[in-house]
């Protein structure tokens, strides 16, 4: 239906003139691009957005109507939809051009099997075909994120595992869950605390040549908390990631704003995460 509307002027122009004094800003159907992401989930949404309008442009080129999805498939389209929209905004969360991520990739993965997981759940009993096929490809989708999640592992997911447990709104907690679902079998926990105070103190030791019994604050992860004699022996000194680790925080994490201010943004819901998390 896409390529019916846009296959020449004329018809794009008679779907945008059908929207006059009906919406604020007229738009038309969008493309399946492979090379582009989310854009099969953009072009779904965007049907079901003009999906009256589509209708009433048929009634004007009454030879593309046998394109006209059944009452069937637009229930098809919006379970979809249910499921790709949160897999979005993981995306667009993480594909920042400014500003640090590489704290939220263990959580955007856990967050993802999580929701895959629960999908799948739902549509376990069901009989109907099509809802079979959505769990099959959910399977699919659940492997090929596993499959990428294990290249996660040393070098790279010490840097991601460092990282996350520099965000003071989760620290070891992720690590915690982990642990948990695995019923007490595993030591994440242990394993990244100890990796964090290692690298941690490795990379970041105390100044050793100031002034005897001088008391100065440390720059760096808990500067308020302590002071670091820099007369005493490195032994003897406790360990500044020990003491940011071993804190639990206290901070809520920001809730973003959902508020767009751009009206051209109206025409597509990624316009407010943008609004609210990259044009900030």
């Amino acid at each position: 239906m896409s390529i019916a509307v846009g296959a020449s002027p004329q018809r794009r122009q008679r779907f945008i003139k059908i929207q006059n004094n009906r919406v604020k800003i007229p738009t038309t159907l969008l493309y399946d691009v492979k090379t582009q992401w989310n854009s099969t989930l953009n072009m779904l949404e965007r049907s079901v957005q003009l999906r009256e309008f589509t209708k009433d442009w048929l009634q004007t080129y009454a030879e593309f109507t046998p394109l006209w999805s059944t009452l069937e498939e637009w229930r098809q389209i919006e379970y979809i939809l249910e499921v790709l929209q949160p897999i979005r905004f993981w995306i667009l969360w993480m594909s920042k051009t400014r500003g640090v991520t590489i704290h939220r990739v263990f959580q955007v993965y856990q967050d993802i099997f999580d929701h895959l997981e629960m999908q799948i759940s739902r549509l376990k009993r069901k009989r109907m075909q099509w809802k079979v096929d959505i769990r099959e490809g959910l399977v699919k989708a659940k492997l090929k994120a596993a499959s990428y999640c294990g290249k996660t592992e040393s070098p790279r997911g010490l840097l991601f595992g460092i990282g996350t447990c520099l965000n003071p709104y989760c620290k070891l907690n992720l690590f915690r869950e982990w642990d948990l679902d695995a019923s007490g079998e595993t030591e994440y926990e242990k394993s990244y605390k100890k990796e964090f105070i290692a690298y941690y103190d490795l990379y970041y030791p105390p100044i050793n040549n100031q002034a005897p019994n001088m008391s100065i604050p440390r720059s760096g992860l808990n500067s308020q908390s302590k002071h670091v004699y820099f007369s005493r022996h490195r032994a003897v000194i406790l360990s500044e990631a020990l003491v940011y680790i071993e804190t639990d925080s206290e901070i809520e994490p920001p809730e973003p704003d959902a508020k767009v201010t751009d009206p051209t943004r109206e025409a597509c819901p990624a316009g407010i995460f943008y609004e609210a998390n990259i044009l900030a």
